[in-house]
């Protein structure tokens, strides 16, 4: 006996019946729908490319423990892409002058990451993202928390639901230099610290937190700064504050882009973070992860933030952008947790579907015929190819919802006619080859008037 392989996908990989498949483009139309709105071109990437542009902006975490690498040629490693970013950069540099600034471009790449499958965590991914690039002003990451606003009204989701979860890296950068005297060479090392605040247990955290940092006052001032939930509630946990900090360019940013917040109407989607720093190393201004209000999906949905450094490793050439990007399953998850995702939507639709029944095979060219000339007019059609039992092949048009039937046999096809069933009223009448799409029309106009 041959061997039986397995039925499964590779671990931590997912197959997509047509009906998955259907709710999957029906996320992702509707990501496409605010994107236009927005001004946003699509565009895409190859899903394999030079490891080393990766190391070099990605956290080494990423790259080393949580990526796919190919090896195939010695000295040429290939990294399955787990983001976008190094890409958009790379694909930027190349044509810079020639794009007109700013640049809103989305795409919609699959994505892979050797981590720990669990809930909302695949190996290989849907990852569509929104970059705004070339505009250095807080506008553009104003006008990316509307996109995400806009992106979970479209779905049908409150704020009660969930949250934009916010922080600026310049921002903690001047609590950690300048209130905590921490050095830029351990900066990372703080990052990383508050990233896994909240993703550890106490007490491992505070074995993470004394084994990383070895200075009590540095330890004590991070865990000042994990949980605050505002700026007056983290400047509040320190005794002394340097007159320098209030002059930074981290604090009067932040100050005014939560200024903007307010007078874009949009607070109540937002939430300050402290321990809100992502993972990433290029990050470099506002930052974000949005969550799910709710105890059912406890990790980030997504996130993102502003990057000023981004086309360092290809060009000289200086440009900012800001942007994300979001998991479909994971939002997927999030979409159904409440209820959001139509019931059909996964049901495909026959309603516009043409269906073909005939009494025998003898008239099956005369059938294949027919079909091309409805899917010449841009209607589905499909043939029942059993060519026998005419109530069995109308029964399966009925289950499908189809509207319209056409039935031929070897008396149609004599007298170059077709009878024409409307499967709602039960009402069919035979009519002549050339007057059929007229007909289909016309039962589909009444159909949809009553």
């Amino acid at each position: 006996m041959s061997k039986k392989f397995s039925k499964e996908p590779l671990r931590g990989m997912k197959d997509y019946y047509p009906s998955d498949l259907r709710e999957y483009n029906w996320i992702i139309d509707t990501l496409r729908d605010v994107a236009e709105r927005y001004g946003y071109e699509e565009y895409e990437t190859p899903q394999i490319e030079p490891i080393e542009i990766f190391a070099a902006k990605s956290s080494q975490e990423l790259v080393n423990e949580q990526s796919f690498i190919v090896e195939k040629k010695k000295g040429e490693r290939l990294i399955l892409i787990p983001e976008l970013t190094p890409s958009l950069a790379r694909m930027v540099a190349k044509k810079s002058q020639e794009l007109k600034k700013p640049i809103r471009w989305f795409c919609i790449p699959t994505c892979f990451r050797y981590e720990r499958p669990q809930r909302g965590r695949l190996r290989g991914f849907k990852q569509p993202n929104f970059d705004i690039l070339g505009e250095e002003s807080l506008y553009a990451d104003l006008e990316i928390f509307n996109i995400i606003i806009d992106i979970f009204s479209e779905f049908g989701a409150s704020p009660a639901q969930f949250q934009i979860y916010y922080n600026s890296r310049r921002f903690i950068d001047s609590v950690l230099t300048i209130i905590l005297k921490i050095s830029e060479e351990k900066l990372p090392l703080a990052y990383k610290v508050l990233d896994k605040s909240d993703k550890m247990e106490e007490d491992e955290f505070d074995k993470f937190l004394f084994d990383t940092f070895q200075n009590d006052v540095n330890r004590q001032g991070i865990l000042k700064l994990k949980d605050a939930k505002s700026i007056d509630e983290v400047l509040k946990r320190f005794d002394s504050i340097p007159d320098e900090f209030f002059d930074s360019e981290g604090y009067l940013e932040f100050i005014k882009f939560e200024k903007l917040l307010m007078e874009a109407g949009i607070s109540d989607y937002c939430t300050f973070s402290s321990s809100t720093v992502r993972g990433l190393d290029y990050y470099t201004g506002i930052i974000y992860e949005v969550f799910d209000t709710g105890k059912e999906n406890i990790r980030s949905i997504f996130g993102g933030g502003r990057y000023d450094d981004l086309l360092s490793l290809f060009s000289d050439e200086k440009i900012t952008g800001t942007g994300f990007g979001m998991g479909v399953y994971m939002l997927s998850l999030f979409l159904r947790s409440y209820n959001l995702i139509p019931e059909d939507i996964a049901e495909k639709d026959y309603s516009d579907t043409i269906y073909i029944a005939s009494v025998n095979e003898d008239v099956s060219i005369y059938a294949i015929e027919l079909a091309r000339i409805i899917r010449e007019d841009d209607f589905p059609c499909i043939i029942d190819y059993r060519f026998k039992n005419l109530k069995n092949q109308l029964k399966k048009a009925n289950e499908l919802g189809v509207l319209v039937t056409l039935i031929v046999g070897p008396d149609e096809m004599e007298k170059n006619r077709v009878t024409i069933k409307n499967m709602v009223s039960e009402e069919q009448k035979s009519v002549y080859f050339e007057d059929v799409i007229d007909e289909i029309y016309s039962i589909l106009d009444e159909l949809e008037e009553s």
